[in-house]
Parts: structure tokens; sequence; C-alpha cells
């Protein structure tokens, strides 16, 4: 077994001021942390995503295992995550820079794509529990 901290820290100014304005009257400073146990079959890669749904998949539900699941959208367009390799499935949307870290229950495939042309990079990595 091993430990990983997440962490999450979220701030901004009040929409009143200073300048960059933030989205509600108040300030914001959110930190949260947590140090996890996880096993050591780590898997982490750069997906070459396509605009076909069942080309991606990053996560097999064949065994289910619980897992942490980070995902990074390297490329220059939006990527998509959802469970079933059909665009009806979407649960995650990350436009150009943006990463999600994910509790999985692991129940379900994880298939990544995008409505863009060519091939796209996406970096992740799974940790399982």
């Amino acid at each position: 077994m091993a430990t990983i901290t997440p962490r999450i820290e979220l701030v901004s100014n009040p929409s009143g001021g200073p300048t960059p304005t933030g989205p509600i009257s108040i300030g914001l400073s959110l930190n949260k942390s947590l140090a996890t146990t996880v096993g050591t079959d780590v898997k982490s890669g750069v997906a070459e995503v396509t605009i076909l749904h069942t080309d991606n998949k990053i996560f097999d539900s064949t065994t289910p295992k619980p897992s942490y699941i980070y995902i990074n959208n390297t490329s220059d367009t939006t990527i998509y995550a959802g469970s079933a390799g059909t665009a009806g499935t979407r649960f995650l949307q990350l436009l150009t820079g943006e990463f999600g870290w994910l509790p999985w229950a692991g129940q379900q495939d994880i298939f990544l794509y995008h409505a863009g042309a060519g091939n796209k990079n996406c970096e992740y990595w799974i940790f399982e529990i």
C-alpha cells in the first residue's frame, strides 16, 4: 500500500473588487487535502483521443476496482469522458488546460473522445484503491 495526498485550492476576490473580481460577493479561500491510501497498481499515459468514442478506453470495468482518476486535457480542443463510449453518457467535459480528479467506484468503463478533427492528447493517471 502507498499514500498519495490530493489537494485542491479555490481562491477568488470578492465580486466588488479588487481586480480580478470573483464570482461571489465575498472573497473565497478554500483549501482541502486528504492523505489517501492506494495500492501500488498505477496506470498512467497520454491517450491519443479521437472523435470515435469507442477508440479511447482508459478504464476497464471488467474487473472493477475503486480508483482515483486524474485526467488532464493537454490538447487544443474540448475533451469529454463518458461511461459507455457514446455521447449520451458524458459525465466530464474538459476545456483546453482543464483537469479533473475523480474518486471512481470502478463499476463503469471510461472512454475519452472529442468533437474536433484529428487526434488530441489527454494525460491520465489511475490509482487503484
